[in-house]
């Protein structure tokens, strides 16, 4: 790479991860806003998220209520939060959002991701865990879902691998983009739903934390939901993804990239409709819950078997050797018996 592809690499990462800080918060309103307007609810503003970890920044945490010491929660508060956003930050970094051409492509693992996601989302229950004990059971119980997670995510990365002896998301996303999503891309669609299935990206806390670990807090769930339908969203269609590195002038540049920001923000909020739809016909926690866990497996599992037959299957119009030889063994019996015939 030359170094103004390095420049142009790092602006790229730099804006996408602006816009991923930006947009995380509007997309949680919005998912609160479409809840709401289903269940028939006076319906919060938007942009409320924002106003909340707006005021929330900057000020001292409230005395905690809680079974756990003082000194001891206040400690899990503090040490959560951030490392709970770093991990939000790393994972948001190292997805395509809107275009290939990021800096960090190299380490863009589809594993490594997932992990971080986990991780990020794991680590902003631990304070809720301190919480009393109503609120530490559901957190209990979401932490024990995220379980669910890890072998959906396995059965992923052997897809990935099956399909091209890779697990990076860039080199595989690059060779998706001009593929049919309902013949050769079906695997990989199948793949984006197994992940929504998997873990619900639009999960709310619930109790809304206070102070600059709260905002903290809040933030990076928003960001991990974000991250996490952007990832599904890039392997139901990859082609949104554009390459700007590659334009020939500065104008088509700039117009592939605002084409790819506008497929991406379409797509996430398209997503997220959906999935509060789906949430608001959900029987329970505990009976969502489940019917996430057996879907995701369901479809992954579908996902790795028809792309394994695909793989294993003989291209269109190529007949396999068994056919052929068993054509060409009847055509020369009559042969055979026209030169015994001429012999005798």
């Amino acid at each position: 790479m030359t170094l103004l592809q390095i420049v142009l690499s790092a602006l790229l990462t730099v804006l996408q991860l602006a816009l991923v800080v930006l947009v995380g918060p509007l997309l949680s309103g919005f998912r609160s806003f479409i809840s709401a307007r289903m269940a028939g609810v006076p319906a919060p503003p938007v942009l409320r998220r924002w106003f909340v970890i707006g005021r929330e920044w900057g000020h001292a945490p409230p005395v905690p209520h809680s079974d756990a010491p003082p000194l001891v929660t206040g400690m899990i508060a503090g040490l959560v939060a951030p490392f709970s956003l770093a991990a939000a930050v790393c994972a948001a970094l190292l997805v395509p959002a809107f275009t290939l051409g990021l800096l960090t492509r190299s380490w863009s693992d589809l594993l490594l991701v997932g992990l971080l996601l986990v991780l990020a989302r794991f680590t902003a229950l631990l304070s809720e865990l301190a919480q009393p004990a109503e609120h530490a059971t559901f957190a209990f119980g979401r932490a024990v879902a995220l379980a669910l997670v890890l072998p959906c995510l396995f059965l992923l990365v052997a897809l990935l691998f099956s399909a091209g002896a890779t697990t990076d998301l860039a080199s595989v996303l690059a060779g998706m983009s001009h593929e049919n999503p309902f013949v050769e891309g079906a695997p990989f669609v199948l793949a984006g739903a197994a992940m929504l299935a998997a873990v619900d990206p639009v999960e709310k806390s619930v109790s809304e934390e206070q102070g600059s670990d709260g905002a903290l807090l809040m933030l990076s769930r928003d960001m991990a939901a974000l991250t996490w339908l952007t990832l599904a969203g890039d392997f139901m269609w990859p082609g949104s993804l554009t390459s700007v590195l590659d334009c020939p002038s500065f104008l088509s540049g700039c117009g592939a990239l605002a084409l790819g920001v506008l497929c991406w923000l379409l797509r996430t909020f398209l997503l997220a409709v959906i999935l509060a739809t789906g949430r608001a016909f959900a029987l329970g926690d505990l009976a969502a819950v489940r019917l996430r866990a057996a879907s995701a497996l369901l479809l992954a599992v579908l996902a790795l078997q028809l792309m394994t037959a695909a793989r294993l299957m003989p291209p269109v119009g190529v007949m396999p050797e068994e056919n052929q030889v068993s054509e060409k063994t009847p055509s020369a019996h009559p042969a055979i018996r026209r030169t015994g015939i001429e012999k005798r």
